[in-house]
């Protein structure tokens, strides 16, 4: 991780305990960016920015959290096409990412039956995840 994310907002500057309120929290993150761990046995490290929030009516249904993750477009690392398929060998080493044309010529190890897909996730490949 580099630099431009740790400690945002200072230590001193954030809201503390379990006591904080969501809005307290990002209110002290507001326009910066900041780190949260997602973890269920391996760790996910994400990179996040409030950019802002709505201000509306909150009708009968409990209060939700908005987001917008925009699904990147991963290209194949043979023909730059976009890829549908993820090698889970090569995760960690090499480009991992393949159309499916190019996932059968593949040279590593994994048959092209055991990689995973491109899913719109942070997790995606991480200990087989799917989507």
């Amino acid at each position: 991780m580099d630099d431009t994310f740790e400690e945002f907002p200072p230590r001193r500057q954030r809201p503390r305990g379990m006591g904080a309120t969501l809005d307290q929290v990002l209110a002290a993150v507001n326009g910066q960016p900041f780190s949260y761990e997602y973890d269920f046995g391996s760790t996910t490290e994400l990179k996040i920015r409030r950019l802002g929030e709505r201000i509306g009516k909150q009708g009968s249904r409990p209060l939700r959290l908005l987001a917008r993750n925009e699904a990147p477009q991963w290209p194949c690392a043979v023909c730059g096409e976009t890829a549908d398929l993820l090698c889970p060998e090569c995760m960690y080493e090499a480009d991992p990412f393949l159309c499916e044309e190019h996932a059968q010529g593949h040279g590593c190890r994994v048959d092209p039956e055991e990689m995973l897909p491109v899913v719109n996730s942070p997790r995606m490949g991480v200990c087989g995840y799917t989507g």
